[in-house]
């Protein structure tokens, strides 16, 4: 691909390619491993797993072989500063190109209606289309591990989607499938003034818009400025764009030539279609662009945590002792293993990232793995290497979705994205982290300061019950059901006087359980403590005691949030039920206010004399 200027993958070891050899030797069993249990097998029903392949194996793990122990124990600048050198950043191979095309599928999945357009069956598996195959092509650039080359890697991908090679990309979007399906509707109605081949390749590089620092989050918003950049990314030569300090975002002089880019004899026909104010044009730009936002945020929200790895497959982790990052560097052979600590505040903020994803109500949600670190300054270095990323997270996620529609035709999605939130689950380990995380955030951008909220850990929950609580609906803390419940608590020993409401029922929600669903397992972590508001759930405890049914609003879990162990009971519903779902944490902080003993006696008496 000679317009994309990438480098060739050479090796110092021997004959040029036998790096590249000795990699997919040692990866294979992994990313095909991965490919099965990582829920890639998703993307099949959008993109077929040859043509997937294919693209992994010729512009993703090329990239890998750059970053491997052999590469870099001869590259001066990984010696210099490891921090600093693209090789150690966050994985920009074959399983991030998985990872994020993944992420729009769940992502899409997530906030259709919520905080996008709801569309139409069409019109959102091309939404899904176009976001996955740009997915596959948006960091290919990351090949060449120069500082200025890693500038300019979206500008790459942005031209490699008019080069000839990726030709079986465009005629996978161009057979029939929901990309055709689109543009022939499109097009019957306002043709194109490009073929329908030099469309998908606009639409492919689109990918540029992944990076906030080529196109910011307003140019989204733009239509005449987003056509005026793609135009300058794709018609000026890469080394001309290598130069530049920064990229041109809204450059309104003359276009440069087009006759170097296959599709073209005008460059000013190239994106017609992107900034139409009204039509069919509309419509379909509407729906790209906001796929694009489902990339963009989704190459944002990709793994990190206990799977962070770097492109050369490292593990990467934030010492629990100095809150530094370290990284374990092996050969290709595998026969040695060197851990190394280095100066780098943003790769072991990430490390410290447990997850980062938008909850089925539209909020960004963040949880850490640990809290506690071995010093005071450990834990000052910690949270302030977090804040960093956190920071970073919610710009490429919160301003870059919520975009209206030009097209028309499309409802407004249910929630604004101005009214997002930024949550912090406390750790476990020590709560307070996640305040001084916040507390941090907002002292690098005030205007955050009123979305961040810190909430009760559920990361370490049960899958099932995690899915459960995001799945339940909120409890309006001075509603009817708060009433209700407040009441019904009171009536069976639960001391709900003076309680602080808004404390109280933060996060706390109503979900139905089906008849034979298992509420709770034993020996999971004690995460949640469930209400049941009528009969039907069937308590199942260890040790030989005999089950017993759950009488309604009778809370449940406490034991386990008290001792901070895990569960003793199985407990099943053998009918269907709505119960309240109310955080582990959230209970012991705002719920749990044990009885002296003389207020037992008050309590108890009271029962015996109403009974």
């Amino acid at each position: 691909m000679a317009p994309c200027c990438g480098p060739k993958v050479t090796t110092p070891m021997g004959r040029p390619g036998t790096r590249l050899a000795l990699h997919r030797a040692r990866r294979a069993g992994y990313c095909a491993s991965m490919e099965e249990a990582g829920g890639v097998t998703v993307l099949d029903d959008v993109l077929p797993r040859p043509l997937r392949t294919w693209i992994e194996d010729r512009f993703w793990r090329p990239i890998e072989v750059q970053a491997t122990l052999e590469a870099l124990r001869d590259d001066p600048a990984f010696l210099a500063d490891p921090g600093t050198h693209p090789a150690m950043f966050a994985d920009h191979g074959v399983v991030h190109a998985r990872d994020v095309a993944t992420g729009i599928l769940r992502l899409l999945d997530t906030i259709d209606g919520v905080l996008l357009p709801a569309r139409p069956a069409m019109r959102r598996r091309f939404v899904r289309t176009i976001g996955v195959a740009a997915a596959y092509l948006h960091d290919i650039g990351m090949v060449d591990m120069t500082a200025a080359g890693r500038r300019i890697h979206p500008q790459f991908a942005a031209q490699a989607a008019f080069h000839p090679e990726l030709l079986p990309l465009v005629e996978q979007l161009l057979a029939p499938g929901p990309v055709r399906a689109w543009l022939d509707d499109v097009a019957s109605r306002a043709p194109f003034a490009v073929p329908l081949e030099t469309v998908v390749r606009e639409l492919l590089s689109l990918s540029v818009t992944h990076s906030k620092s080529v196109v910011p989050a307003a140019v989204l918003d733009d239509r005449g400025a987003l056509r005026r950049l793609m135009q300058r990314v794709v018609f000026t030569p890469l080394e001309v764009q290598r130069q530049e300090r920064a990229p041109v975002v809204d450059d309104r002089s003359s276009l440069p030539p087009a006759g170097r880019v296959q599709g073209y004899a005008d460059a000013a026909a190239s994106f017609a279609w992107l900034d139409a104010t009204s039509g069919p044009h509309a419509e379909l730009a509407d729906d790209a662009v906001d796929a694009m936002r489902a990339l963009r945020a989704a190459d944002v929200l990709r793994q990190r945590g206990t799977v962070l790895r770097t492109s050369g497959g490292f593990e990467v982790c934030m010492d629990a002792r100095t809150a530094r990052a370290v990284c374990t560097l092996r050969p290709a052979s595998g026969d040695a293993a060197y851990v190394i600590a280095y100066d780098d505040e943003r790769g072991a903020g990430e490390a410290n990232i447990r997850v980062a994803f938008v909850t089925p109500r539209g909020d960004l949600r963040i949880a850490f793995h640990r809290g506690a670190f071995g010093s005071d300054e450990a834990a000052r270095r910690a949270a302030r290497s977090v804040a960093g990323v956190v920071a970073d997270i919610q710009a490429d996620v919160l301003p870059s979705i919520g975009g209206v529609s030009i097209g028309g035709g499309l409802p407004l999605p249910g929630r604004a994205s101005g009214d997002m939130q930024i949550q912090l689950e406390r750790p476990e380990d020590r709560p307070a982290f996640a305040e001084e995380v916040a507390d941090l955030v907002a002292s690098l951008q005030p205007g955050l300061a009123h979305r961040l909220v810190t909430v009760a850990s559920v990361e370490g929950a049960a899958p099932e019950e995690r899915r459960r609580f995001y799945d339940s609906e909120p409890v309006d803390p001075f509603g009817v059901e708060a009433d209700e419940l407040l009441r019904h608590l009171a009536a069976h020993g639960v001391v709900t006087a003076g309680i602080d409401r808004l404390a109280a029922f933060s996060e706390v929600g109503r979900v139905t359980v089906a008849a034979g669903e298992v509420l709770v397992a034993p020996g999971t972590p004690p995460s949640f403590v469930y209400v049941p508001t009528g009969p039907g759930l069937l308590v199942r405890p260890d040790g030989g005691y005999a089950p017993s049914p759950l009488p309604p609003w009778v809370p449940v879990g406490t034991t386990g949030v008290i001792r901070h162990a895990e569960r003793n009971s199985e407990i099943v519903a053998e009918r269907e039920v709505v119960v309240v779902v109310i955080p582990g944490e959230r209970y012991a902080r705002s719920w749990l206010r044990p009885l002296r003993v003389d207020e037992l006696a008050t309590q108890l008496g009271g029962a015996v004399a109403r009974a």
